[in-house]
């Protein structure tokens, strides 16, 4: 069981992102069936009702059988098919008469596969560290996460239903899903000196905790290291190697999306008021980092945001 003292990083990282449902659809698929599916700017989520799928994805497969929920955060194309081996078509272009699409088929005759697919949107400062934080496919067994079946259990009986506001109840329990199975997927042990191990070291989630929730304060290596509980070489030395640059190089990278963020949802906010939200003392040295970080002026890129 985790520390209930040890840094929640999950939670600093999720307050820094939206997750929103564009697309929710129940899909029967007879065999033989086998598609290729095109990148998305979006999280991909299967729940198998009945029947069973391979999944393969950067050369990895993976069998799914009913109760089993499959999710895909990366921007990186994939194929599922009935059997492996079955031959695959390009992902048909489907209709989409509304953010609920109660139903579509696809594929043969035979025996059926019927899925419950969603598309949710992750927007923010923190989308970045979230999605690294996600293998290219999460695959939840059925029953192996506990509150994961109430919540399906619910959504299932929300789309048969086709209550008014359907959609609306449909897409936030798809949110809330979709955040409980990143929860699931985070709470198992990473491979040592990967990112997802930096989120779970606790003196290096100290260290990020702290950037995430408080960027505005004047961090050195000193502090830094000292809230990571660590010497200064050793907190360098461990946070390069499981966050894959330097703290410094980090902190401004974050301070950056944070920034952006900014910039985008607080058009009368003045720069100076954003440098001091985000860490610098002043509007030219926060400009200087923006540009040398971003290509672009803060204000060229404010503008930017309001042309079609």
């Amino acid at each position: 069981m985790r520390d209930r003292s040890a840094p929640d990083v999950l939670t600093a990282v999720l307050r820094h992102v939206r997750i929103t449902t564009s697309h929710l659809a129940r899909v029967e698929l007879g065999t033989p069936w086998g598609v290729r599916l095109r990148p998305r700017d979006a999280v991909s989520l299967h729940h198998v009702l009945t029947g069973e799928l391979w999944l393969t994805c950067n050369g990895q497969e993976t069998a799914a059988r009913t109760g089993d929920l499959v999710i895909l955060a990366h921007e990186t194309s994939y194929e599922m098919r009935h059997q492996p081996g079955a031959r695959v078509s390009d992902e048909p272009a489907w209709p989409r008469p509304s953010p609920l699409s109660v139903l579509r088929r696809y594929g043969g005759p035979g025996a059926q596969t019927v899925l419950l697919c969603a598309e949710l949107s992750i927007v923010g400062a923190a989308r970045a560290q979230l999605v690294r934080a996600l293998p290219a496919v999460v695959h939840l067994s059925a029953g192996t996460v506990s509150g994961l079946d109430t919540i399906l259990d619910l959504l299932r009986h929300e789309v048969r239903a086709a209550r008014p506001g359907t959609e609306l109840v449909a897409a936030r329990l798809t949110e809330l899903l979709l955040v409980q199975s990143i929860r699931a997927e985070l709470e198992r042990r990473p491979e040592p000196g990967t990112w997802r191990a930096a989120l779970t070291d606790d003196n290096i989630a100290r260290a990020l905790d702290a950037m995430y929730t408080a960027p505005e304060r004047p961090w050195t290596l000193v502090t830094l290291a000292r809230t990571a509980e660590l010497s200064r070489t050793t907190f360098a030395t461990r946070f390069r190697a499981l966050v894959g640059e330097t703290p410094f190089a980090h902190l401004t990278r974050w301070r950056m999306a944070l920034a952006k963020e900014l910039l985008r949802e607080q058009p009368t906010s003045t720069l100076a008021a954003i440098a001091a939200r985000v860490g610098y003392a002043d509007e030219f040295a926060f400009s200087t980092a923006f540009r040398r970080e971003v290509g672009d002026p803060p204000g060229t890129y404010r503008t930017s945001l309001r042309e079609p």
